[in-house]
């Protein structure tokens, strides 16, 4: 484990990747840091992140003693509170609005009020009807997604059952506790010590109570304000950004976390760049409104919940429309979109999940690009340098353009060149800016896109910023002394699963073992395995936005994360980021509308020497499939490949958190198959191929001498039992063939599991869903002694 100041390691088995350093930015108790500065060194760069202390500014004035006099000022209600963070927002003023924030603070305080007068007012009576109608009009806005009535009650029947697992196994592990009911201590609860306890059903309200509200302004605010305050007393060293293609990391004490999560609270933090949507978001025109449903509620965002658009997939998608040219606006789709579903091939209905991926139906019906009697248009190269390698990987025939690009890259790679840009004299464009950073300021969490709803806040963003000030309300109470490591690990090389390639001594490999959950919460998987974070490229997706789902929960659960955004660059194909020492503070139920905030959470898992929890998480993002071709496109080998590369860099063990190179267990499950538009099936084989060939292979991974009987893979489902029983069969046929086979046959495999028509391009699959076409071709694979 790397724990000086800035230490480089580096892997000698391995050709594909490099360690670098390990900043420690806080003083770790018993480790000599000779060299610590004992005061806050300003810095203002394009390396470095800026924070609101520093001396100086975009208009070279700082913002600090404005942020310290409005910090100390006693703030008592709403209005106020908003007053006091424009005042350093001023450039956002005609835009400015925290009305989510203010009807998550406001709107149930002044429904009791108005109860306990007898009389009811707009507003109480909206928070009414909206508590009858809540499991009704959760369903009822998905029904465009399904194909019919079956699909939709199948949906409703399978999130019921999940959510009462859920409550079921909060209600046990409570009692394992010694309490059959969960209650906060007086220190850590919402309200005063003589408050009720909390059943083990979910809360009334998601929003706060009068008494939770009054609590709020005169105790945690407070905490609060004077915890943004400590910044140049915690923050000592710079921090600095982890930057594309560069292999590094950092570590900061979990008071330091909460000091700039405080600042982030509060919209501090300097004017930074941040993904073109958002930043586009706060310079509307004033009094501009988007459309609204009946009944003057505010219409969602048309945008996947999952995970943040970009301008890319738009283009994307505008060109497939171009080259469908349908006519027809009533032909049968290939692939169906369905709300949280599995590929639903082979008459199996994998509906309802968390996660869930897209439904494909087949079996003869009227294809689309039946009409295609042309080509489609080449893929267009994105990523510069090291990263454009793992968006062209090599496809029979490759084109010039991408054996250009393979040579050149390869070129700069053997001359100790990084990051070469080769693009297109002709497009060459300086980016000013830098590299895409996620927004770090809470505004967006709080701004209400329609500010004449009545009800700017839904029950998903209330329960949202109910783990928000929870969190604070326990570390302002009892501040943790623990530290966490943020680790951006990148892989220099491709792996191209081909014949010739050095990928190690892969003769006698095994895939290993997997164990298959469809009611376990991936976050509740065992202490020694590896968690997946199911990330977008900018770190956290919508977590500080609209967003509810997999990746959002978990860093809303875990806020520790959610300073990640400070400092981590967009990610790119060939990198992951590596998270340990995170801690875990609530509890929660339900999944994206149904996401409910449902107690205090006292984590359990230990510390290691450096202070941190021994939970390790790795934030790797999918390709987005959004489009109707592309959703085919995942099943040629260049997305199969990338795909499989972004496995590798995200499940090989870092020695930055922990001690070797030692094989860990896997805990994953549907990676990019929600708004992502990914196959569920394809998914599962393409993380089962990964784990194993970097636990099997001496030089891409770990090389470990283990027993076939080692469990590799956690994989959850998350409420799809059908999606559950179709990976074990797969893995029943597997393991009783008895072959030893070889991962760059199974790829093989999958290429040909579709129809392809006379230009090699994908128009129709097998009446045969992907595993069962796998396991009947893996009874005729040769052995890979046998391979050519």
């Amino acid at each position: 484990m790397s724990c000086s100041n800035s230490s480089s390691s580096s892997d000698a088995s391995s050709q594909y990747f490099e360690t670098g350093p390990n900043l420690l930015l806080c003083k770790i108790p018993g480790l000599d840091q000779p060299s610590f500065p004992e005061e806050f060194q300003d810095s203002w760069d394009n390396e470095h992140v800026r924070l609101p202390c520093s001396k100086r500014h975009y208009n070279d004035v700082s913002q600090w003693p404005e942020i310290v006099e409005g910090l100390q000022t006693k703030i008592t209600n709403t209005d106020q509170l908003s007053e006091v963070m424009l005042r350093w927002n001023k450039a956002k003023e005609q835009t400015w609005n925290i009305k989510v924030l203010e009807y998550f603070l406001n709107a149930h305080s002044l429904y009791e009020s108005t109860h306990d007068q007898g009389t009811l007012s707009e507003e109480a009576e909206i928070l009414d009807e909206e508590d009858r109608l809540a499991t009704k009009d959760r369903f009822d806005s998905q029904d465009d997604s399904y194909d019919d009535e079956e699909d939709r009650i199948l949906d409703e029947e399978h999130h019921q059952k999940w959510l009462e697992a859920q409550r079921q196994e909060h209600v046990l592990r409570q009692q394992e506790q010694g309490s059959s009911t969960p209650s906060l201590s007086a220190s850590n609860a919402w309200t005063s010590s003589s408050s009720p306890q909390l059943s083990s059903a979910p809360l009334k309200s998601q929003y706060l109570s009068l008494q939770e509200r009054t609590r709020f302004f005169d105790v945690i605010l407070p905490r609060m304000q004077a915890l943004a305050l400590r910044l140049p007393e915690l923050v000592h060293k710079p921090i600095p950004f982890l930057m594309q293609q560069q292999d590094s990391a950092i570590t900061l004490s979990q008071e330091q976390i909460a000091c700039l999560l405080a600042n982030a609270f509060f919209n501090t933090f300097p004017c930074r760049n941040v993904p073109n949507k958002r930043s586009r978001r706060f310079t509307k025109r004033p009094g501009f409104k988007r459309s609204s449903s009946s009944g003057g509620q505010q219409q969602q965002n048309d945008q996947p919940e999952d995970d943040e658009d970009d301008s890319e997939d738009s283009n994307d998608e505008a060109n497939d429309r171009k080259v469908l040219k349908r006519k027809d606006k009533g032909s049968v789709s290939t692939t169906k979109a369905t709300r949280g579903g599995a590929s639903s091939r082979g008459g199996s209905s994998n509906r309802g999940g968390r996660g869930g991926g897209q439904a494909s139906g087949r079996g003869g019906k009227k294809n689309v690009f039946s009409t295609i009697n042309e080509p489609r248009p080449p893929r267009k190269r994105r990523a510069k340098g090291t990263a454009a390698l793992f968006e062209f990987f090599e496809d029979g025939e490759p084109s010039e353009l991408c054996a250009r690009l393979k040579a050149e890259c390869l070129s700069a790679l053997a001359s100790g060149v990084e990051n070469l840009a080769v693009v297109d004299d002709a497009k060459e464009k300086k980016d000013e800016r830098g590299p895409k950073m996620p927004s770090i300021n809470f505004i967006s969490l709080f701004w209400a896109e329609d500010t004449s709803s009545l009800t700017p806040c839904s029950t998903a963003q209330a329960a949202k910023l109910r783990c928000i000030l929870h969190y604070f309300d326990r570390v302002t109470t009892e501040m943790p002394t623990g530290t966490v490591t943020y680790h951006r690990q990148v892989i220099r090389k491709p792996v191209y699963l081909k014949a010739g390639q050095d990928t190690g001594e892969l003769n006698g490999f095994h895939f290993h073992k997997v164990n298959v959950d469809s009611v376990t919460p991936l976050e509740e998987a065992p202490q020694a395995a590896l968690q997946m974070d199911f990330a977008n490229k900018n770190i956290g997706g919508g977590a500080l936005d609209r967003g509810a789902v997999q990746e959002e929960i978990r860093f809303m659960i875990c806020p520790e994360l959610i300073i990640s955004r400070l400092f981590t660059t967009q990610l790119e194909a060939n990198e992951s980021l590596l998270i340990k020492g995170a801690e875990r503070y609530s509890n929660y139920i339900g999944y994206s509308k149904t996401f409910e905030w449902y107690s205090d959470h006292k984590d359990p898992v230990p510390r290691d020497a450096l202070g941190r929890r021994m939970t390790n998480i790795c934030a790797i993002d999918a390709t987005p499939f959004k489009s109707k071709i592309s959703r085919l496109n995942q099943f040629e080998r260049y997305s199969i490949l990338r795909e499989f590369n972004k496995c590798l860099v995200g499940f090989r063990p870092s020695i930055h958190l922990q001690d070797s190179l030692t094989s860990h267990p896997i805990a994953t499950g549907n990676w990019g198959c929600g708004a992502f538009g990914g196959d569920m099936q394809l998914k599962f084989v393409i993380q089962w191929m990964a784990a194993s060939v970097l636990r099997e292979s001496t030089v891409i991974g770990t090389g470990s001498t283990v027993s076939n009987d080692d469990m590799l893979l956690y994989y959850y489902t998350f409420g799809i039992p059908a999606l559950q029983l179709e990976i074990e069969n797969f893995l029943k046929v597997v393991e009783s063939s008895g072959k030893t086979i070889d991962p760059k046959r199974v790829v093989d495999c999958i290429i040909q599991y579709p129809r392809r028509n006379q230009f090699g391009e994908i128009q129709s699959f097998r009446e045969k869903s992907l595993l069962e076409y796998l396991g009947t071709a893996i009874t005729f694979v040769p052995s890979s002694t046998d391979a050519p």
